[in-house]
């Protein structure tokens, strides 16, 4: 045998094995029954097991144990070229197999990415748009609120014909009037008045601003405080809201001034020479600007606000600093002070509660806030004034500003309703002479002495 094998050629040995080969398949094609795939049936290797292997084993492919066959055969007495060039053409075509495969997922996954990258472009652009309207549409709703905060408001009164949409009514204060009375003592003298006030028309020299103040003195030199709040403090307030030109930058700055100005003239008052140990003053400030009311408050003046809508209210503009106020009495005790009446001989207390040192009867300030006042400063009275903004409506008919000479033993709702009376006839100095003409007579009947009392009114139209 091996000399017979050794006389047949390889390539002669190659071809009858192929030719083998492609007669066994063709036989196994034709005896295989045709039987059309069920996707629902489950084929079970318990029972075709054996005819499974034997199909699988026929239908393998030539690169199997036939081949493997073959390159034995080969290698055995066949020229070591020949061989060579066998084993690269099983190698080659491997090879280019595995290429073709990686080929043909690469184009497939690319095919994909395009896919991807085709459907989400147009999501991007869109998402793009959508953000860039969405951007435009804040910047516009932005533009358009500046403008409307820069620009003043007018409340809408009649309508002009030619132009219903423009408001032709613009509220101000249109007339002001002040009054002050001295007090009296126990023994019946007239006492040296210690309340002053203070109107000034076109205020930072503008045809609709005003500025309204009343002080009122306590202590021994209580009339000399009074009198330097009103002259040096307007000068300070004029001078930190002259370069306000716009209702945005004013409402963003305004109470920082006003506090600054109230420091720098209690700076002043100490340095002024007036002895101010037990000496001080409360001040209440109104500005008004067009539309806008700010006020200032230390004390126990008081400014509040007259209004007609079907019948007669009060808005208040400031709120009175009591000791026995919560947040005031927390701060005075922090501070070392503490808050009490007086007291009769049976330790009833008598009276409005006042401020003390903890451990010495003085000085009995019967008010959380003040300019001066240097011993009750030293636990927990202040000169920081409480700021309230008010945005004048049409129903808002006149303003009130006074000391607590006024408001002793008159109620809010007692003044606007005699002050209303006098508004209907337009006359502020009227209303002015009656309430401090009420004041009195209510402390006539009240109290054994009379204190001095100051009021201001302007009328809103």
């Amino acid at each position: 045998m091996k000399q017979k094998v050794s006389q047949i050629s390889p390539d002669k040995l190659y071809a009858s094995l192929l030719k083998r080969k492609n007669e066994q398949e063709q036989q196994a094609r034709l005896k295989s029954p045709i039987v059309t795939a069920n996707k629902y049936l489950v084929s079970s290797n318990r029972n075709s097991g054996g005819t499974s292997k034997i199909e699988a084993k026929k239908a393998r492919p030539a690169s199997g144990k036939d081949l493997k066959d073959v390159s034995k055969v080969l290698l055995k007495k066949t020229h070591a070229r020949q061989n060579s060039k066998l084993v690269e053409t099983k190698e080659n075509s491997q090879n280019l197999s595995t290429s073709a495969l990686s080929l043909l997922l690469k184009i497939k996954q690319d095919k994909h990415e395009n896919k991807q990258s085709q459907i989400q472009q147009p999501k991007d652009l869109y998402n793009q748009e959508t953000i860039q309207k969405k951007y435009q549409k804040l910047m516009e709703m932005t533009k358009q609120q500046q403008q409307l905060i820069l620009k003043p408001k007018l409340f809408k009164g009649p309508r002009s014909i030619s132009n219903p949409d423009i408001s032709t009514m613009q509220l101000q204060i249109v007339k002001a009037n002040g009054q002050s009375a001295a007090g009296m003592l126990y023994n019946g003298q007239t006492k040296t008045n210690q309340d002053i006030y203070k109107l000034i028309q076109k205020f930072c020299r503008r045809e609709n601003d005003w500025y309204i103040q009343v002080s009122d003195g306590h202590g021994t030199n209580g009339h000399q405080v009074a009198q330097f709040l009103q002259e040096v403090l307007p000068q300070f307030v004029e001078q930190g809201v002259v370069h306000m030109t716009s209702c945005y930058e004013r409402d963003k700055q305004i109470n920082q001034v006003l506090k600054n100005c109230f420091l720098q003239t209690s700076d002043e008052l100490m340095d002024s020479g007036i002895d101010i140990t037990y000496s001080g003053a409360t001040t209440v400030v109104v500005l008004s600007f067009d539309n806008v009311l700010y006020c200032a408050n230390i004390g126990d003046s008081r400014a509040i606000i007259g209004r007609f809508d079907n019948k007669l209210s009060v808005i208040e503009l400031s709120k009175d600093h009591k000791p026995d106020c919560f947040l005031e009495q927390a701060r005075i005790l922090q501070r070392g002070g503490r808050v009490q009446a007086y007291s009769d001989e049976d330790g009833n207390p008598i009276g409005p509660a006042r401020v003390w040192k903890l451990d010495e009867d003085v000085p009995g300030l019967a008010m959380s806030r003040s300019f001066g006042d240097y011993i009750a400063s030293q636990v927990g009275v202040i000169c920081e004034p409480e700021i309230i903004k008010h945005s004048l409506l049409p129903c808002d008919k006149f303003i009130v500003v006074a000391s607590d000479g006024i408001w002793e033993f008159l109620s809010n709702e007692q003044v606007v309703e005699i002050v209303y009376e006098y508004y209907k006839r337009d006359d502020s100095q009227g209303a002015c002479q009656k309430l401090v003409q009420l004041a009195r007579e209510a402390w006539q009947r009240e109290d054994e002495v009379i204190d001095d009392i100051t009021i201001v009114i302007a009328f809103i139209k």
